[in-house]
């Protein structure tokens, strides 16, 4: 009886099963098919929404920074304000700005001052007069004053020749701010740096964000161009005026699947009309054995929380509620117990080396319980392993390969600790760095720092040995609070830029730091000076003045930021010179010297190294600066003038006349033969051998200030001290007891 029961309410129900099942199928796909329309259309309208909104706040953070320091900084109001055309001190101090102004806004791929009073153009790599300057007409259209000083369209910007152009966007800002009449600042943002700002945003697989300038041309390449695209939202902004554009990239196969709404409602009302009447006879014919389930139904009691089980509800209800309940509890034991321990900790961490962390010992010690970690002692001392060659190492191995290698290297830190009885905390900190924690007993200060170095040259050994590639390792010092665990980070980070000195593969201390005397940079400049003017005039004391610099650069300990910056100004020195000379000599130097020089000294891991691969490249572009000048008319003879200006240079009666009158030449047209073979003028050559000697005396003897002027040519000590305090920035008398002061500083 019962099977014939259950064989009878089982063929009564599938009918209204498949029924119920397929129009259920309709249902959801009609609401999911219309949901899916609704939410593409407020999530394509909020992407161009946001995206607007990044790219304006990012572009006007750059034009307040602009506007910002054109007014209060001294460095680029000196630029335009400088009446000394050629102070090379100003335009570093100039280049340093615009170098800082663009690390602090990593998306400005340059930035150029443009100085009206003689129309000279200084960007953070290069300089130039305007006439020669790539960017030309876009600066002409610039200074045009009905022209708007804001963001201006995309366009092609070709910094040099070999690099190519890219598309960019324009910030035009007048110096000074109010009357613009002294110069302006130009400020370039590449296309491709806003398109990456906004690329996280969305899926380009399934959406695209597309932006015009009010001209209507594209800012990015890819903007989606695919038939099938379509355009869901539309926004302009007003302050840049560029419109932005998002849709779907299958927007159209969308469109056609949501338009077959009414024929999914009409088969689903035929469904219901008639599963009504199905239902209606099947619960007539069962209406009896249904309702005995009913009642057994009602008569169950199960002790639940809240009302399952009041009167008048049935039993879809009961079970309804019972289910809600379940999954509502199931859901708040896997919020609590599944959250992610690995980025707490890792988050911590970084609070704790940034200083950030804000928390008193207890709530330390809670934090140390919950997430496993080791427990605060009385002294701390923090690491920061960084892996040697790191872009070597990214093109060596594979993106898996990597992640296994760094998963060994803090492997291996953490097996190896507890031999040393030591606990410790390791992170990685950045892709290249490990930054570990080490917990120490501050009684046993000394021999746990012993026992640090054991430990870590150990693990030096062990990765140079198993892993393929070496590691340098900064160690700060113990500090006892947790507060000052940041200090102890940072001595390690300064530690380990001394590595391009003092070499890779070791382990780096705050002593080996302290041993050394720091080298001021800004001292170096003259010896770079008097190495370009040497290579320049193709004389090979420059080489010897070469090794001297990177033995002084050695000895001073520099960091790899100030050895960098040093070089950069040696190239920047070297382009300015080579700019003065004849345009034969200016293409070799854009074409070999240039991108050789710029690419040895990024890629350069240490000093030695980028010693010697600097000096290939200039003895290679010195060869080729060789062989042209043998090539010109008058270069023995200009040979011959400089070394008689150098042997007679003290003669007070040194001029173009005297020249002319020793080697039978008219006097202008030495001036000019001296121009275009040596890059400087014959008055600029001369007081610059005066000046050099005149720093040799100062330094060495104590000659008066009358000797010292007879001796390097001038017959009057005003004179001279007007002509020294011009060049070097000093009059004779301070340079003589800043001299001395340094002096005395070495000896103490």
């Amino acid at each position: 009886m019962g099977k014939t029961l259950f064989h009878r309410l089982l063929l009564s129900y599938v009918p209204i099963f498949f029924i119920v099942v397929t129009f259920t199928f309709f249902v959801f796909f009609q609401l999911l098919s219309e949901q899916s329309r609704k939410e593409a259309l407020n999530a394509n309208k909020m992407l161009s929404l946001q995206a607007m909104r990044l790219i304006d706040t990012s572009l006007k953070a750059i034009d307040n920074m602009v506007m910002t320091e054109s007014i209060n900084n001294n460095q680029l109001i000196d630029f335009f304000n400088n009446e000394a055309k050629d102070n090379v001190y100003i335009n570093i101090s100039a280049v340093k700005k615009m170098q800082d102004m663009i690390s602090s806004y990593p998306i400005i791929d340059s930035i150029y001052l443009v100085r009206f009073e003689d129309n000279f153009v200084l960007s953070n790599a290069t300089s130039d007069q305007l006439s020669n300057y790539k960017d030309e007409p876009f600066i002409k259209r610039a200074m045009v004053p009905q022209m708007s000083k804001h963001w201006s369209g995309v366009r092609d910007f070709e910094q040099f020749s070999v690099k190519g152009s890219k598309p960019v966007v324009s910030l035009v800002r007048g110096a000074p701010f109010i009357t613009s009449e002294k110069g302006m600042i130009v400020v370039n943002v590449a296309t491709d740096s806003l398109q990456k700002n906004i690329a996280d945003l969305y899926d380009s697989k399934a959406s695209f964000i597309g932006v015009q300038d009010a001209s209507g041309k594209d800012l990015f390449k890819d903007s989606s161009s695919n038939e099938q695209a379509r355009v869901f939202s539309n926004y302009v902004s007003s302050y840049t005026g560029w419109s932005y554009q998002s849709g779907l990239v299958n927007g159209r196969v969308f469109h056609i699947v949501s338009s077959l709404y009414n024929v999914w409602f009409i088969i689903g009302i035929v469904m219901i009309v008639f599963g009504f009447i199905w239902l209606v006879y099947v619960t007539r014919r069962n209406s009896k054995p249904l309702e005995q389930i009913v009642a057994r139904i009602r008569g169950y009691r199960l002790p639940l929380s809240g009302s399952l089980s009041k009167e008048g509800g049935d039993e879809f209800s009961f079970i309804e509620s019972a289910l809600v309940n379940i999954i509502e509890q199931s859901n708040q034991y896997q919020q609590k117990h599944k959250e992610d321990m690995h980025l707490r900790t890792k988050y911590l961490f970084h609070q704790l080396i940034e200083g950030g962390t804000g928390l008193t010992i207890d709530e330390w010690m809670e934090e140390t319980s919950s997430l496993q970690l080791p427990r605060p002692s009385d002294g701390q001392v923090v690491l920061v392993i960084e892996m040697d060659k790191y872009n070597d190492f990214c093109r060596q191995y594979s993106r898996i390969d990597q992640n296994l290698l760094k998963f060994a290297l803090r492997s291996v830190i953490q097996e190896l600790a507890p031999k040393h009885e030591l606990e410790l905390w390791a992170e990685w900190t950045s892709a290249s760095q490990l930054s570990v924690m080490v917990f120490v007993d501050s009684e046993e200060e000394a021999s746990e720092h012993s026992v640090i170095l054991e430990l870590f040259e150990s693990v030096r050994v062990w990765t140079q040995d198993n892993l393929k590639f070496t590691v340098t390792i900064g160690i700060g010092e113990q500090v006892e609070q947790l507060s000052d665990v940041a200090n102890s980070y940072k001595e390690a980070l300064t530690a380990l830029k001394h590595k391009i000195v003092l070499g890779e593969n070791r382990i780096i201390t705050s002593k080996h730091i302290a041993n050394h005397g720091q080298a001021e940079v800004f001292s170096h400049l003259n010896a770079i000076r008097s190495i370009v003017q040497l290579f320049r005039l193709l004389d090979d004391e420059w080489k010897p003045k070469y090794d001297e610099l990177f033995g002084e650069m050695k000895q001073g300990l520099l960091t790899k930021d100030e050895i960098t910056n040093l070089m950069n100004y040696l190239i920047y020195y070297l382009g300015r010179e080579m700019a003065g000379m004849t345009k034969e000599f200016q293409e070799i130097w854009v074409r070999d010297g240039l991108p050789k020089l710029s690419e040895t000294i990024d890629n350069s891991h240490s000093l030695d190294q980028m010693r010697e691969e600097t000096l290939a490249v200039l003895n290679s572009l010195g060869t080729v600066l060789q062989e042209a000048q043998e090539q010109r008319l008058h270069a023995a003879t200009i040979r011959d003038m400089r070394k008689f200006i150098e042997e007679q240079f003290a003669n007070p009666n040194m001029s173009l006349e005297y020249l002319s009158s020793n080697f039978n030449i008219n006097a202008k047209y030495v001036s000019k033969l001296f121009k275009e073979e040596t890059g400087q003028k014959f008055v600029d050559f001369l007081i610059d051998i005066r000046m050099q000697v005149a720093q040799r005396l100062l330094t060495e003897s104590q000659a008066s200030m009358q000797e010292v002027a007879e001796q390097v040519g001038y017959t009057s000590a005003i004179s001279f001290s007007r002509a020294f305090k011009k060049v070097i920035g000093c009059s004779p008398s301070e340079f003589r007891e800043e001299a001395a002061r340094r002096q005395l500083g070495e000896i103490g």
